[in-house]
């Protein structure tokens, strides 16, 4: 597909490696904006191997926004593609084009012909169509990148305990653990409920605890 075009909603593929969710052309919910980097290969393609560390680096370097790379091969051998992708340690979605969807929808609509082929999508539009090592390629990715919306869970404020001692001790033993191993407080040494009572009221009353998502 030239830039400027629409992809359609796609996800009549198998997804070989990543979130077997993955689609491709999903409206994007309003307000977010989500980069995918539709790649075309095969395991016989010899410039398409030299592709895979570059895409996986870039994964791994977006893996904080809305960055998806998904790596399309043709082929229909889904054992041989699974050791393939285990082998060369493929760090991004790959997904096998049984029905030739993607094939048909994307790369040939683009004029596309030969492989290694990509094509960087922003809230479905096509931004850029052409070989994955093309300097103008990361270029592209790395200006909408920076426009991704981010995919990482800001942790969660933890209430303060304001309980004293006496109160504390009005509670199960298990929910006063609880409210120790949520703050990441170890409790080695505490046997009794009564230290576990006093061991909230010296860190967990005057500190801020956060809990990751």
């Amino acid at each position: 597909m030239s830039v400027g075009s629409t992809v359609p909603f796609i996800n009549d593929f198998l997804v070989i490696n990543g979130d077997p969710a993955t689609t491709i052309g999903e409206p994007v919910p309003e307000g977010r904006t989500k980069v995918v980097v539709l790649e075309f290969w095969a395991t016989w393609c010899g410039p398409c191997l030299q592709s895979i560390p570059h895409l996986s680096e870039l994964q791994r370097k977006y893996k904080d926004v809305d960055v998806t790379i998904v790596g399309s091969t043709n082929e229909q051998d889904e054992q041989k593609i699974r050791e393939f992708v285990k082998s060369k340690s493929m760090e991004y979605t790959v997904v096998m084009d049984k029905n030739q969807s993607l094939a048909s929808k994307v790369f040939k609509p683009s004029g596309a012909t030969g492989i290694p082929f990509a094509a960087v999508i922003v809230n479905n539009k096509v931004v850029f169509s052409g070989h994955p090592m093309d300097p103008q390629f990361a270029k592209t990715l790395e200006d909408n990148a920076a426009k991704a919306s981010s995919t990482r869970k800001e942790p969660v404020a933890l209430p303060v305990i304001t309980q004293s001692y006496e109160e504390l001790m009005q509670l199960r033993p298990k929910e006063l653990r609880q409210i120790l191993e949520d703050r990441g407080i170890r409790t080695v040494g505490c046997s009794e409920k009564g230290d576990f009572a006093k061991l909230i009221v010296e860190t967990c009353s005057k500190t801020q605890y956060y809990k990751q998502q």
